[in-house]
C-alpha cells in the first residue's frame, strides 16, 4: 500500500531522479512499522460511538487538523479535558514529520528522532508511558573526522578541545540573548539585534582557525538543515542555549544521542490509546471557516465538520495551501511562502563492515555535512547523514552516496540507501523549522496568536525546542489548555 503523500510527491518531481526506489521503499515501509501500530489505534478509536457535541449546531467539540505530535497531543489533552475530539490527518498514518519504519532490519526514523531530558515536554511523556531509550553510537564517537579544503583529518585530543573552544567562542552571547530561553520577549532588543544577521555572518566575524570554523559551520548546517547563511544568528543560538548555553558535549547529547528503542510511533500509539480521539486518516482538509462561535472544516472529499473549536496543527510551510475564511494574517502566509530553513536531506546508508562509532563533518557547502553511526552489526553499519542542499546529491543514487562517503573514508562500500523527501511531501514541504534572518521581527507576533475559535498548535512556531518533537508536544498541550479556558 503506497502512502498517498508519497505518490503525490513523486508525481510532482520533474527530475524523477531514481524516485521510484523512494516510492517503493516508503510505500512498504509506511506500514511495516511506522504506520501499522498507529492504524490499529486509529481503528480502535473509530469503533467508538459516533461523536456528538455539547455545543449547539456542532458535530464535535474540537476538530484537530493535522495528526503529527502537536495534533495528537492536543487531541489527547482535549479528550482528557472532557471534549469530544476528532483528528483529521491527510496521510495514511499519524506522526507528521516523524516516521518510524525499518531499513535493513533496523528501526529508523525518517523524520524527527532524538529526545533528551533537557526537552521537558517529551521527556515527561517518555516518563509517563515508561518508554525505553537507547543511544545513537555516533553521537558518543570513538572517532571524529572533518573535511577541510578537500582534505580529511581525524581529530586528536587537542583538535577536539580546539573545536570545543570554537563552539564556546561562537556561542559566547547565548546566555545574554537567551536569559530565558522560553521567553524571547524577555530580552527583545538583544533578540532583534541577533535576528538581523545570519549565522554565517557571525561566524565570519570571529577570529577562528580553519578547523574551528569548519566544525562550527557543520553544526550550523545541522541546525538549519540548510546552508549557514540561511539561518539567523539568533536562531543558531537557540538549540545551544536550551542544551546548556555553550557546552559542545551537552549540545551533542541533547540533539542527537538518545532515541526511543521502539521508535517515535510507540509514543504516538500510547497517546492515541490514552486519549481515544476519533481519527480519520487520508482526509486532507481544503477549507477552514471561522464562524465566530464555531468553526466549519471542509475536507477535500467534500465532507464538512462543525466544531466549537479547531486546532490547526499543520507544518508552517503548508498553511497557505488551505483556504481560511476570514483570511489568516498576512505574516503567516508570507512565512509559509518563504519557507523556514529546513529544506535539506536526511538519509540512511548501509555500509559493509562494522566501522565503529564514527562522527564525520564538513561545512555546509559540502554534499554531506554531518554523518554518524546509527546502528552497528557484525557485518555492516548503518549511518545517518544530513545534507544542506538536496540538489547537491541524489540520496537514492548509491554510487553518488558512496562517492560522497569516500571523501571521508576511502574504500568504504555502500550496500544500500534509504530516505524520505520531506520537501516533496505536499503535507510538509520541508523538514524541521529554524528561522531565517529577520523572521523574529517580521513574524514572531503573528506566530503566537490564535484567531477566535482557531487555536494554533504548531511545532514550527513559538520558543523553546521549536522544530523538535518536544516543541510540537508543547504546542499541542498549550493549545488544549487554551481551548479548555475558552470553552469552559
Amino acid at each position: 500500500m503506497k502512502d498517498k503523500a508519497v505518490k503525490s510527491a513523486a508525481a510532482n518531481d520533474p527530475a524523477d531522479l531514481n524516485r521510484r526506489k523512494f516510492v517503493r521503499g516508503v510505500g512498504t515501509g509506511a506500514l511495516a512499522l511506522g504506520g501499522s501500530n498507529v492504524l490499529l489505534a486509529s481503528t480502535t478509536a473509530g469503533k467508538k460511538p459516533e461523536l456528538s457535541s455539547r455545543f449547539p449546531d456542532c458535530d464535535v467539540d474540537v476538530v484537530v487538523v493535522g495528526g503529527g505530535f502537536a495534533g495528537v497531543t492536543a487531541a489527547r489533552d482535549c479528550r482528557e479535558n472532557g471534549f469530544s475530539t476528532l483528528i483529521l490527518e491527510a496521510r495514511n498514518r499519524l506522526g507528521g514529520r516523524t516516521f518510524t519504519t525499518e531499513f535493513e532490519g533496523h528501526t529508523i526514523e525518517l523524520g524527527g528522532a532524538w529526545i533528551h531530558w533537557s526537552q521537558p515536554f517529551i521527556w515527561a511523556e517518555k516518563e509517563r508511558y515508561g518508554l525505553e531509550i537507547i543511544e545513537t553510537p555516533g553521537f558518543a564517537p570513538d572517532k571524529m573526522l572533518i573535511r577541510i579544503d578537500g582534505e580529511v583529518r581525524e581529530l586528536d585530543e587537542a583538535d577536539i578541545y580546539s573545536v570545543m573552544e570554537g563552539f564556546r567562542t561562537y556561542t559566547a552571547a547565548a546566555r545574554t540573548i537567551f536569559e530565558r530561553p522560553y521567553d524571547a520577549r524577555h530580552n527583545w532588543d538583544s533578540v532583534l539585534q541577533a535576528d538581523k544577521i545570519s549565522a554565517r555572518e557571525h561566524l565570519d566575524s570571529l577570529d577562528l582557525s580553519p578547523l574551528q570554523k569548519t566544525a562550527m559551520d557543520s553544526f550550523l548546517a545541522g541546525n538549519a538543515h540548510n546552508t549557514s547563511d540561511t539561518l539567523s544568528y539568533y536562531d543558531s543560538l537557540r538549540w545551544t542555549s536550551l542544551a546548556g548555553y555553550n557546552d559542545l558535549l551537552l549540545w551533542m547529547d541533547a540533539v542527537g544521542r538518545f532515541k526511543f528503542r521502539h521508535g517515535t510511533a510507540a509514543l504516538i500509539d500510547k497517546m492515541i490509546a490514552d486519549g481515544e480521539p476519533e481519527v480519520r486518516l487520508q482526509t486532507p482538509v481544503s477549507k477552514v471557516q471561522n464562524l465566530g462561535d464555531r468553526v466549519r472544516v471542509t475536507t477535500q472529499g467534500g465532507d464538512t465538520i462543525t466544531a466549537a473549536a479547531a486546532v490547526i496543527a499543520l507544518p508552517m510551510n503548508v498553511l497557505g495551501d488551505l483556504a481560511f475564511e476570514p483570511a489568516l494574517a498576512s505574516g503567516l502566509i508570507e512565512a509559509a511562502q518563504e519557507r523556514h530553513t529546513g529544506l535539506g536531506i536526511k538519509l540512511y546508508i548501509r555500509v559493509k563492515g562494522d566501522i565503529g562509532k564514527v562522527f564525520m563533518m564538513a561545512d555546509s557547502s559540502n554534499r554531506l555535512n554531518n554523518i554518524f553511526t546509527y546502528h552497528q552489526a557484525p557485518d555492516h553499519s548503518v549511518l545517518v547523514a544530513f545534507g544542506a542542499d538536496p540538489a547537491a546529491i541524489d540520496m537514492y543514487d548509491e554510487q553518488a552516496v558512496q562517492d560522497a562517503l569516500r571523501e571521508f573514508l576511502p574504500g568504504i562500500e555502500v550496500q544500500s540507501t534509504f530516505g524520505y523527501d520531506w520537501v516533496l511531501d505536499p503535507y510538509s514541504k520541508g523538514t524541521y523549522a529554524s528561522y531565517r534572518p529577520g523572521w523574529m521581527e517580521r513574524y514572531y507576533a503573528e506566530f503566537q496568536r490564535d484567531h477566535g475559535r482557531l487555536f494554533f498548535a504548531q511545532g514550527d512556531h513559538g520558543d523553546g525546542w521549536r522544530g523538535f518533537i518536544d516543541g510540537a508536544i508543547a504546542a499541542g498541550a498549550k493549545a488544549a489548555d487554551r481551548i479548555a479556558n475558552s470553552l469552559g
